[in-house]
């Protein structure tokens, strides 16, 4: 059995060389293995990114990653700084 693109099931050998498999090396977000729905990116390691875990810079305004953002909870609202903001923060 082989997962196909559409992520169902393939059973026999002749259904899987008919099968589309373009869509099997889909783009994957790189903070949920969600499917990326758009071409977002890190700004600062330039991995992809769906929707859901877009996160913007409180000091600049680039798009960063939950593996390269910082979220500073001392305040009453949390705010989500990049790696270089970060570093003026501290």
């Amino acid at each position: 059995m082989l997962i196909g693109p559409d992520g169902r099931l393939i059973r026999s050998c002749a259904q899987a060389s008919k099968a589309d498999l373009s869509g099997a090396a889909s783009r994957t977000c790189s903070s949920c293995v969600r499917a990326v729905d758009g071409k977002v990116v890190c700004s600062q390691c330039e991995r992809a990114l769906c929707g859901q875990c877009v996160r913007t810079c409180w000091g600049c305004g680039t798009v960063a990653c939950a593996l390269c953002g910082l979220v500073d909870c001392s305040d009453v609202c949390e705010k989500v700084l990049c790696n270089s903001c970060a570093m003026f923060e501290a």
